[in-house]
């Protein structure tokens, strides 16, 4: 529902995500009207030859479930709950399409992630998600 005040965690394994979690958690806390939304996005991968279709959507569940594990039990632990998605693509083009299409008000998101070092200070995904977000991007240290 669009009227619904939902912020939009990308989460992807790493401290950072976990600290982004958390400080979205602490928000929830102090207003209940507040709906968490996880989105963990994995990279296409091109099947080929010796690397079926079939191959890459396991791979893709293993890595997705290995991502968001944490996140679960940080969830289960306070007993809040929260939407969970999983989705295959570019990861900032992703993130800022999903924010959109479920009508999140607000992305909340760690530095850097599990990928290389891009830049300065701030992580190449999240540079671009502040500059094609529509909606505020709170990034967590």
């Amino acid at each position: 529902m669009p009227d619904e005040k939902k912020v939009l965690v990308p989460i992807d394994g790493s401290d950072n995500s976990a600290r982004a979690l958390a400080y979205a958690l602490k928000r929830v806390m102090t207003d209940k009207g507040l709906r968490i939304c996880l989105l963990n996005v994995q990279p296409p991968l091109p099947p080929s030859l010796f690397v079926t279709r079939a191959m890459i959507a396991e791979h893709h569940e293993s890595k997705s479930k290995e991502a968001l594990a944490r996140a679960r039990r940080v969830l289960m632990k306070r007993r809040l709950g929260a939407d969970i998605t999983v989705r295959i693509g570019e990861p900032a083009e992703t993130i800022v399409s999903f924010a959109r299409s479920k009508h999140c008000r607000e992305i909340v998101m760690g530095t850097r992630g599990l990928g290389g070092l891009k830049g300065l200070l701030l992580g190449s995904v999240t540079t671009k998600v502040i500059h094609l977000a529509r909606v505020p991007v709170t990034v967590v240290p």
